[in-house]
């Protein structure tokens, strides 16, 4: 019979074991969910112009983004915007296309997307006029990415954040780093050094999750400052408005997050509730905005994900039926599931689907609050935006149901039908992220950067014609229609090829970047 000092030491060893193959096994579901097994585009095989280039008279988008400025010729040369106007001498050896009809904007920018282990991305946000985004959760990889797109890789220009600062215990740590690529920061002494190496290997933001204590925020918030880097991400759990307001931080990620310091004290899933709350955050928008406009502090906007929680919730197949599915990382939209929680966009994995077993009460219930939820973030964007605060326009995308490049056009959609204007919107997703990021793009001028997008119909008129992409200009590279239908057509190939469940029953919405509309 073996005696109790083997047992111990064998169970031991076997619990060992356990928790070693329990930890690849969820590496790699983390790394399938995160697109890391999906067949990558060979983006080698597409050959977008460049050189000199000359678009004829077209309809311009003022700087100030609420007109059109007719009859104007605009030459690009190395990525610039060299001269624009009605008289511009074009170069002999320039492209020229034919503006008539036709309408230029600014490139637009996704302030708030992922692209974990998602490089196809890339040609998605091109294919849908979307010429800038800011990474949120940065590593080396997409540093690496970074670079390579500056040096001609197909992409958007990348603004890259570090990865997010959270704090927690032992198993929380290696949650978040499993899960989230984050890094544990327990006190201020952690906190300042791991801003100051972070730094040193450029990133252009210290990204920082509602877990962080405030110790760390505090310490984070002023290594940061000190060292010219801005502070973005979440408000943490642990501290106040006020400190948001004094410790430098300078973008808000979500306005999720400024939603959810109001409502602490009001239960909006009630009817009398929810009309309370609205009329409160009405009543506080005069505060906030003062502080975010005192602070210089931006805030994300992500409202479409916001307002798709009850959907997702209670009518997904719908939902799913809306979107352009096969274009999302079939390792996302697969996702995993361990144990109830599920990490994907389909029905058995939805990350927000509700619990099972609810009664139905209990359903009703969270369906009100989630409703109410989306229109008090609508309520919010529209009187902040009107009281002049910087909304920045983002989507989180690949969290479900936001696919990359796409659902910048539906984020559009909501904040114009939130109240912001169509010139508001435009601004929001152009001159206001570019002005934040201090990148020398976001307008149609001499001597900025070249990322346009021209259209074939006038988006003051009606938000949804920013769908209506003629050609997208990026990096000094041109991408005419045919072109971009090519990298939507590669992405979709590699994901069939990478798919392991049938999605055919969703169907596949009308293109949302052809001329049809």
């Amino acid at each position: 019979m073996m005696n109790w000092k083997k047992w111990i030491k064998y169970t031991g060893i076997g619990l060992v074991v356990l928790t070693v193959i329990t930890f690849f096994v969820m590496k790699q579901g983390f790394t399938k969910m995160y697109g890391g097994y999906t067949k990558l585009v060979d983006v080698e095989q597409f050959k977008p112009k460049t050189g000199p280039v000359a678009i004829k008279n077209v309809n311009v988008l003022a700087p100030n983004g609420a007109h059109f400025i007719t009859g104007q010729t605009i030459f690009m040369e190395a990525g610039l915007i060299k001269a624009i106007g009605e008289g511009v001498v074009i170069p002999s050896s320039s492209t020229i296309i034919d503006g008539k009809g036709k309408f230029l904007i600014p490139g637009l920018i996704d302030s708030h997307v992922h692209l974990f282990k998602s490089p196809n991305d890339l040609l998605l946000y091109i294919a849908n006029g979307v010429t800038g985004i800011r990474e949120m959760i940065g590593n080396e990889k997409r540093l690496a990415l970074k670079q390579q797109i500056a040096n001609g890789r197909i992409g958007p220009q990348m603004w890259v954040a570090s990865p997010p600062l959270g704090t927690g215990g032992d198993m929380t740590k290696w949650f978040i780093t499993l899960t989230r690529e984050g890094l544990n920061i327990n006190n201020a002494k952690a906190a300042e050094l791991t801003v100051k190496e972070l730094s040193e290997k450029g990133y252009d933001a210290i990204k920082i999750y509602s877990h962080l204590n405030k110790e760390s925020y505090l310490a984070a918030t002023k290594t940061a400052k000190d060292l010219g880097m801005p502070v973005v991400g979440h408000i943490p759990w642990e501290i106040e408005l006020s400190d948001v307001w004094e410790n430098g931080q300078s973008e808000i990620a979500h306005l999720e997050e400024l939603m959810n310091t109001l409502r602490r004290d009001f239960n909006i899933g009630e009817e009398k509730g929810a009309a309370d709350f609205f009329e409160f955050i009405v009543e506080q928008s005069d505060e906030l905005a003062n502080n975010l406009i005192k602070h210089d502090i931006g805030v994300t906007s992500t409202l479409w994900l916001t307002q798709s929680f009850v959907k997702q919730k209670f009518d997904l197949d719908k939902l799913l039926h809306e979107i352009e599915l096969a274009y999302v990382n079939p390792g996302m939209s697969e996702g995993v599931k361990f144990g109830d929680s599920g990490f994907g966009w389909l029905p058995e994995t939805n990350l927000y689907r509700l619990p099972e077993g609810l009664p139905e009460n209990e359903k009703a219930g969270r369906k009100r609050f989630w409703t109410n939820y989306g229109k008090g973030t609508a309520l919010l964007a529209k009187e902040l935006s009107k009281r002049g605060v910087k909304i920045m326009v983002g989507t989180d995308a690949n969290l479900p149901p936001t696919i990359p490049g796409f659902s910048l056009h539906d984020e559009l959609k909501s904040l114009n039908e939130a109240g912001m204007s169509t010139a508001q919107v435009l601004q929001a997703a152009t001159a206001v992220p570019a002005e934040w990021m201090n990148n020398n793009a976001g307008k149609i001028a001499a001597g900025y950067v070249a990322n346009l997008v021209l259209l074939d119909k006038n988006p003051l008129e009606n938000i949804r014609h920013t769908k209506t992409i003629n050609t997208v200009f990026s990096n000094g590279q041109v991408f005419d229609r045919n072109l971009l239908d090519q990298l939507l057509a590669a992405v979709k190939e590699a994901n069939d090829l990478s798919r392991t469940i049938d999605i055919s029953e969703y169907g596949e919405r009308e293109n949302l970047v052809t001329t049809k509309d």
